[in-house]
């Protein structure tokens, strides 16, 4: 999967570069607003704190000892004791604890209800999801859709079942395997979710949190020169590293994108493309945790009087992520045929035949 598009040496360099420690957890606190948590072999769940002084300087402390740092609301109260619990260190992890949360009402009924239905359109996602992949796969193994699907009483009669017997057989594997696998390759791009040309299929957080940088990366580029010279260059350093961040990650999608389009390899060698496809999605997701944060602090700074907008930019300047460059000489990775697109339009057809999702 990882040959399928153009920016394989940035891809590289990336999966060699050291894992990003933690997770951000989304405090209240203005103070803890850069706050990570994570499980350090030596000292166990530790508090990173970043710009805690408004100062760029990062601190460490026991988890246990971050309420001793910061006055910290009911809110964020509550999520420091049960990230500490579960021992959450990954952003799958923190955003677990905080669904938990929010769905017993400890954080205000408004977020609880937020979280109801958020919960049901992930679980209805879910199940679009599947029926997609499903369809795809159909389609990949040559089943007539059209046919199959010109009466939706058909789905499951004996030529829906015929056709999922034909396409495991083509797969190499049981009928039953075959649900299970499409099931599991569901849950697994819930944070990716899928998309089609027309947004027939719902997008998960991932993909549109790389959007969302992308959008940020235009409208700092689109900004006119700010008042403040010494400016220019902090908010040149921030454009060019969430726009390497937006199209690595968009290299990344668009391969994970890969192994759906090509679904009937990814179903039949599911036992080693699952891992594979999992570690990528949970390093994407470490790769951007931060950029939301990243994001307001930098509009916040650009808003603000311009004595403090000038420091806070250097401030945030010092705390971008790494995201590493193409090698010299190498084509530009943003350009070419995009897997993504590909498959949008594959997946339009296969969901033209669907009832609205």
């Amino acid at each position: 999967m990882w040959g399928a598009d153009t920016g394989t040496s940035i891809i590289r360099k990336w999966l060699g570069q050291r894992r990003p420690r933690g997770a951000v957890v989304p405090f209240e606190a203005p103070a803890l607003r850069m706050a990570r948590v994570c499980d350090d072999e030596r000292d166990g769940m530790i508090a990173i704190l970043r710009d805690f002084a408004n100062n760029g300087s990062s601190y460490i402390v026991p988890w246990s000892s971050l309420p001793l740092m910061a006055p910290m609301t009911d809110h964020d109260k509550a999520l420091h004791t049960a990230v500490g619990e579960v021992k959450a260190a990954t952003p799958a992890q923190v955003r677990a604890v905080v669904h938990d949360l929010a769905l017993s009402g400890a954080l205000g009924q408004e977020a609880a209800a937020r979280e109801t239905r958020r919960a049901s359109a992930e679980c209805s996602a879910i199940a679009d999801v599947e029926l997609v992949l499903i369809l795809h796969l159909l389609d990949s193994c040559g089943t007539d859709l059209a046919m199959l699907m010109i009466n939706g009483a058909r789905w499951r009669d004996a030529d829906a079942k015929s056709a999922i017997a034909a396409a495991a057989a083509k797969v190499g594997v049981r009928r039953q395997e075959l649900h299970r696998r499409i099931a599991e390759f569901a849950r697994l791009l819930v944070p990716l979710g899928l998309v089609a040309a027309g947004g027939t299929v719902r997008a998960g957080w991932l993909r549109a949190l790389q959007n969302e940088i992308e959008c940020f990366s235009q409208s700092i580029a689109d900004l006119p020169p700010p008042p403040w010279s010494d400016a220019s260059d902090y908010l040149t350093t921030i454009l060019a590293t969430s726009r390497r961040t937006a199209v690595l990650s968009g290299l990344v999608i668009n391969m994970l994108d890969y192994a759906v389009l090509d679904i009937a390899g990814t179903i039949g060698n599911w036992g080693q493309e699952r891992p594979v496809l999992g570690g990528a999605i949970e390093r994407l997701s470490l790769m951007l945790d931060e950029w939301p944060a990243l994001m307001k602090s930098v509009r916040d700074a650009l808003r603000g009087p311009a004595d403090d907008g000038a420091k806070q930019l250097r401030i945030l300047c010092s705390m971008l992520p790494r995201v590493p460059e193409p090698e010299p000489g190498t084509a530009d990775p943003s350009g070419g045929t995009s897997v993504s697109a590909a498959l949008a339009a594959r997946l339009s057809t296969v969901c033209s035949m669907l009832p609205a999702l």
